[in-house]
Protein backbone atom coordinates (compact mmCIF):
# COMPACT_ATOMS: atom_id res chain seq x y z
CA UNK A 1 0.00 0.00 0.00
CA UNK A 2 2.44 2.43 0.73
CA UNK A 3 5.20 1.74 -2.20
CA UNK A 4 1.82 2.18 -4.13
CA UNK A 5 1.08 5.66 -2.83
CA UNK A 6 4.93 6.42 -3.35
CA UNK A 7 5.52 5.42 -7.14
CA UNK A 8 1.82 5.32 -8.55
CA UNK A 9 1.28 8.67 -7.35
CA UNK A 10 4.36 10.18 -8.74
CA UNK A 11 6.05 10.65 -12.07
CA UNK A 12 7.69 7.22 -12.44
CA UNK A 13 4.95 5.48 -14.26
CA UNK A 14 4.49 8.21 -16.62
CA UNK A 15 8.50 8.04 -17.48
CA UNK A 16 7.75 4.38 -17.36
CA UNK A 17 5.49 4.18 -20.53
CA UNK A 18 7.89 7.19 -21.90
CA UNK A 19 10.91 4.35 -21.77
CA UNK A 20 8.81 1.48 -23.00
CA UNK A 21 7.56 4.04 -25.90
CA UNK A 22 11.55 5.08 -26.58
CA UNK A 23 12.47 1.18 -26.84
CA UNK A 24 9.87 -0.15 -28.86
CA UNK A 25 10.81 3.18 -31.28
CA UNK A 26 14.46 2.24 -31.31
CA UNK A 27 13.58 -1.58 -32.19
CA UNK A 28 11.00 -0.27 -34.66
CA UNK A 29 14.03 2.25 -36.50
CA UNK A 30 16.51 -0.87 -36.02
CA UNK A 31 14.43 -3.10 -38.23
CA UNK A 32 13.42 0.00 -40.40
CA UNK A 33 17.17 -0.20 -41.21
CA UNK A 34 17.65 -3.78 -41.29
CA UNK A 35 14.95 -3.98 -43.61
CA UNK A 36 15.88 -0.92 -45.79
CA UNK A 37 17.18 -3.17 -48.74
CA UNK A 38 14.40 -5.99 -48.55
CA UNK A 39 12.37 -5.10 -51.57
CA UNK A 40 8.48 -4.61 -50.60
CA UNK A 41 8.86 -3.66 -47.32
CA UNK A 42 6.69 -1.04 -45.63
CA UNK A 43 8.46 1.06 -43.17
CA UNK A 44 6.67 1.04 -39.62
CA UNK A 45 6.32 4.46 -37.16
CA UNK A 46 5.34 4.03 -33.37
CA UNK A 47 2.83 6.52 -32.25
CA UNK A 48 2.43 7.41 -29.17
CA UNK A 49 3.56 10.94 -27.69
CA UNK A 50 0.56 12.47 -29.82
CA UNK A 51 -2.08 10.49 -28.15
CA UNK A 52 -0.46 11.29 -24.98
CA UNK A 53 -0.40 14.93 -25.35
CA UNK A 54 -4.55 14.98 -26.02
CA UNK A 55 -4.47 12.75 -23.10
CA UNK A 56 -3.00 15.43 -21.25
CA UNK A 57 -4.83 18.41 -22.14
CA UNK A 58 -7.36 19.42 -19.89
CA UNK A 59 -9.65 20.30 -22.83
CA UNK A 60 -11.58 17.16 -23.43
CA UNK A 61 -14.28 16.12 -21.54
CA UNK A 62 -14.04 14.04 -19.26
CA UNK A 63 -16.16 10.69 -18.27
CA UNK A 64 -17.13 8.07 -15.56
CA UNK A 65 -17.42 4.36 -17.29
CA UNK A 66 -19.80 2.65 -15.02
CA UNK A 67 -19.50 -1.26 -15.96
CA UNK A 68 -16.58 -2.57 -17.34
CA UNK A 69 -18.46 -3.85 -20.17
CA UNK A 70 -19.10 -0.43 -21.48
CA UNK A 71 -17.32 1.74 -23.86
CA UNK A 72 -14.74 4.22 -22.38
CA UNK A 73 -16.12 7.59 -22.43
CA UNK A 74 -14.30 11.26 -22.84
CA UNK A 75 -10.80 10.99 -22.30
CA UNK A 76 -8.43 8.29 -21.40
CA UNK A 77 -5.76 8.14 -18.55
CA UNK A 78 -2.32 8.90 -18.73
CA UNK A 79 -0.76 5.14 -17.71
CA UNK A 80 -3.95 3.59 -20.07
CA UNK A 81 -2.00 4.92 -23.06
CA UNK A 82 0.49 2.32 -24.94
CA UNK A 83 2.92 2.84 -27.90
CA UNK A 84 1.18 1.41 -31.03
CA UNK A 85 3.44 0.32 -33.89
CA UNK A 86 1.73 1.01 -37.64
CA UNK A 87 1.94 0.96 -41.44
CA UNK A 88 1.88 4.63 -41.84
CA UNK A 89 0.51 5.94 -45.59
CA UNK A 90 3.68 6.62 -46.95
CA UNK A 91 3.75 6.22 -51.25
CA UNK A 92 7.52 7.47 -51.56
CA UNK A 93 10.36 4.99 -52.41
CA UNK A 94 13.52 6.74 -51.84
CA UNK A 95 15.81 4.22 -52.34
CA UNK A 96 13.82 2.26 -55.52
CA UNK A 97 13.51 -1.03 -53.40
CA UNK A 98 10.80 0.71 -50.83
CA UNK A 99 10.00 3.21 -48.66
CA UNK A 100 13.17 2.91 -46.08
CA UNK A 101 15.26 6.78 -45.87
CA UNK A 102 18.24 5.73 -44.21
CA UNK A 103 19.01 9.45 -43.50
CA UNK A 104 15.92 9.74 -42.16
CA UNK A 105 15.88 6.50 -40.14
CA UNK A 106 19.87 7.19 -38.77
CA UNK A 107 18.21 11.30 -37.58
CA UNK A 108 15.28 9.75 -36.06
CA UNK A 109 17.37 7.35 -33.80
CA UNK A 110 19.79 10.23 -32.81
CA UNK A 111 16.73 11.81 -31.87
CA UNK A 112 15.22 8.53 -30.19
CA UNK A 113 18.38 8.10 -28.51
CA UNK A 114 18.53 11.64 -26.65
CA UNK A 115 14.75 11.04 -25.37
CA UNK A 116 15.45 8.18 -23.98
CA UNK A 117 18.53 9.46 -22.34
CA UNK A 118 16.74 12.39 -21.48
CA UNK A 119 13.62 10.53 -19.65
CA UNK A 120 16.14 7.59 -17.90
CA UNK A 121 17.89 10.70 -16.29
CA UNK A 122 14.66 12.78 -15.28
CA UNK A 123 13.63 9.24 -13.80
CA UNK A 124 16.98 8.57 -11.99
CA UNK A 125 16.40 11.91 -10.56
CA UNK A 126 12.78 11.21 -8.92
CA UNK A 127 14.20 8.26 -7.62
CA UNK A 128 16.98 9.87 -5.88
CA UNK A 129 13.77 12.24 -4.44
CA UNK A 130 12.00 9.61 -3.32
CA UNK A 131 15.61 7.67 -1.79
CA UNK A 132 16.53 11.06 -0.18
CA UNK A 133 12.93 11.46 1.35
CA UNK A 134 13.06 7.92 2.67
CA UNK A 135 16.28 8.75 4.49
CA UNK A 136 15.02 11.97 5.87
CA UNK A 137 17.44 14.23 3.85
CA UNK A 138 17.08 16.95 1.76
Amino acid sequence: MLLDGIFNHTKIPLLSKSLKAAAVRQRVRANNIANANTPGYQRLEVSFEEELRRVLDNQNIAGVQTHEKHFPLGRREALDIDPEVYVPNDPADPSGVNNVDIEYEMAELAKNQLIYTAASKFAARNFQKIKAAIKGRT
